[in-house]
């Protein structure tokens, strides 16, 4: 019979050794906790054999060995490690943002604004550094908190913005953080099973109400496919513990209730809006007249090469370093140009995506994914928009399009997500704690 007994004293001392060792105090707990099972697990199978607790305690630690060596060594991987290859890249999307605007802008004092990009640049990754640097498992210890605190600034910013076409500025920009505080409340409301479900629901509602206020319906549609996403996301990993078909019908039939109950509600200028999005040809010199005009200038694009030397497209396309930089690159620089940015961006996405499922805790997946599914889903809004499939007046290009605003936004979310990536190495714990001790246990 094996005995389940309390830690010595003197297993505390050896584990608080091996600890003053460790530089990353975050990983104390779990080195110490795994540590402490294999050395109790020891310890039984000694006293199962005949061996008294105190004799027993002392060989298993012997076992484990010298309390300076075993930290020293575990120090050397329970390091925070930033996510290199993901840092490069958004550097690398960050300088083609710059490049890409540089020639967009023709005509506007280029030194001047040259100067203030690089000062926002130079922002964000300060921004980024410091999310970096953040600890993100406070969006799963005070989901609440963080959720209602946003919903309050976004309010606030709503009194207080300038009305751009209508719409508060600010506040515009604000609900791309509310898919990264949705998804801390997913991770609180997944033990609740259904009922959490549905809670979600209802947290869900909040911000699109504010996406009505605004208003955007852009906004709306944006704001809904990225927590749409990560709802699914998470029922379909099982986290929820419910049935997966009778849970997502839960998400999606009040939600298309939600939209029809909203396009009901709708004014008619606004239906008629929707109308020419979506078949700009049904009034091209009106409401149509955007879509019908980067339809026609990207006809007369090249695969590659140039039309530099015209400059049409700067004077029938508005928004061409905002809402149309992509357009106006196309039309510039060929297609090849645009293939050559897109495989950046591709790669950053599909390299974020590939770390993120490979996250073993739920909240770090939650969050990771909630920032890589924001950053995708403005990128293809974006994309929509510049081929003239249909009119969404889109937040922006991450990184990319021109505004200091989103520019930050979107950079802080990125050093959350490099935050989560940052604890990979706490991730393994026990395969890594044993390899690096260099010890073989034997239970008997």
């Amino acid at each position: 019979m094996v005995l389940n007994l309390e830690p010595s004293n003197k297993i505390k001392e050896y584990l608080n050794k091996i600890c003053d060792q460790i530089r990353w105090k975050k990983s104390h707990k779990i080195i110490s906790e795994e540590i402490e099972d294999h050395i109790i697990d020891q310890k039984n199978a000694y006293i199962s054999h005949g061996m008294d607790a105190e004799d027993a305690t002392d060989k298993a630690i012997l076992e484990m060995g010298d309390p300076i060596n075993v930290g020293t060594e575990l120090d050397s991987v329970y390091r925070p490690k930033p996510e290199w290859s993901i840092v490069l890249l958004t550097g690398i999307l960050l300088v083609l943002g710059i490049v890409v605007r540089r020639f967009i802008m023709q005509g506007i004092d280029i030194q001047r604004s040259l100067t203030m990009e690089i000062i926002y640049s130079l922002v964000g990754v300060g921004i980024m550094g410091f999310a970096y640097f953040m600890d993100f498992t406070i969006l799963g210890k005070y989901p609440k908190t963080i959720y209602f605190s946003l919903v309050l600034i976004t309010i606030v910013s709503m009194l207080v913005s300038p009305r751009i076409m209508g719409q508060s500025y600010y506040a515009k920009y604000m609900m791309l953080l509310f898919p990264t505080a949705f998804a801390g409340i997913i991770y609180d409301m997944r033990i609740k099973g259904y009922k959490g479900i549905v809670f979600c629901g209802i947290y869900f509602l909040i911000p699109a109400i504010l996406c009505l206020i605004i208003p955007s319906l852009s906004n709306l549609i944006l704001y809904m496919a990225i927590c749409l996403f990560l709802l699914t996301f998470a029922i379909l990993k099982g986290w929820f513990n419910v049935k997966k078909l009778k849970a997502l019908l839960t998400v999606y039939v009040p939600t298309f209730a939600f939209l029809l109950a909203t396009a009901l509600s709708m004014k008619e200028y606004q239906l008629e809006r929707i109308k020419y999005a979506i078949n700009p040809y049904l009034d091209p010199n009106g409401g149509g007249h955007v879509i019908v005009t980067v339809r026609n200038v990207l006809s007369n694009a090249k695969i590659i090469g140039s039309n530099l030397n015209s400059s049409d497209i700067k004077e029938v396309l508005p928004g061409i370093n905002t809402d149309f930089i992509i357009t106006n690159l196309i039309y510039s620089f060929g297609w090849l140009a645009f293939v050559a940015l897109i495989a950046l961006v591709l790669l950053f996405i599909v390299k974020s995506t590939k770390i993120s499922l490979s996250q073993k805790g739920v909240l770090g997946s939650l969050v990771s994914m909630s920032v890589i599914a924001s950053f995708s889903f403005q990128t293809i809004f974006y994309l929509i928009n510049n081929f003239g499939l249909i009119y969404v007046d889109p937040i922006g290009f991450p990184l990319i399009s021109n505004g200091k605003t989103s520019l930050i936004i979107n950079m802080f979310l990125i050093g959350i997500m490099l935050s989560v990536y940052k604890a990979k190495a706490l991730s393994n714990s026990e395969e890594k704690i044993i390899k690096k001790s260099g010890r073989n246990f034997y239970i008997f």
